[in-house]
């Protein structure tokens, strides 16, 4: 029986310098792999938010047609999100967000509100998750 060290030649030497590079570089796209997972599953994770709106808080309108949006950090379902204009606690109107606006943004407009203090709520469910956010914006008509 023959043995051979293969540490002890140069061939051998050369496959265990490439064995070792070999996972090393799975080790590495392994630990690439986990980070990314993780990064998307805490990106997945983040709430969605409000970025802008019209009217912004305690803003001022005037006119005879008011227009409303509400601009979302990631895409909102407008089949079933809902803009909702509130006077003294009561609902007053309930705006069907248009269809075409663009993925993020709940758009609507209201004609003929009487001078005076108004709240728009909003309902906004994501297209990705599904998940509903909600909350008021106080605003008035001059």
């Amino acid at each position: 029986m023959v043995q051979r060290r293969i540490g002890g030649f140069a061939g051998g030497a050369k496959a265990g310098m490439l064995a070792a590079r070999k996972e090393s570089a799975m080790s590495s796209i392994l630990r690439l792999a986990c980070l990314l997972a993780l990064l998307s599953v805490s990106a997945w994770a983040q709430p969605m938010r409000v970025l802008e709106s019209s009217p912004s808080a305690r803003g001022v309108m005037s006119g005879n047609r008011e227009e409303f949006f509400v601009r979302f950090s990631e895409p909102v379902n407008h089949n079933t999100s809902r803009l909702i204009i509130l006077r003294d606690g009561q609902e007053l109107r309930q705006l069907r967000p248009r269809l075409n606006s663009s993925p993020e943004t709940l758009y609507a407009v209201a004609g003929n509100l009487a001078p005076g203090e108004y709240v728009l709520r909003w309902i906004a469910r994501s297209s990705r998750d599904g998940s509903t956010t909600e909350g008021m914006i106080d605003f008035t008509i001059r």
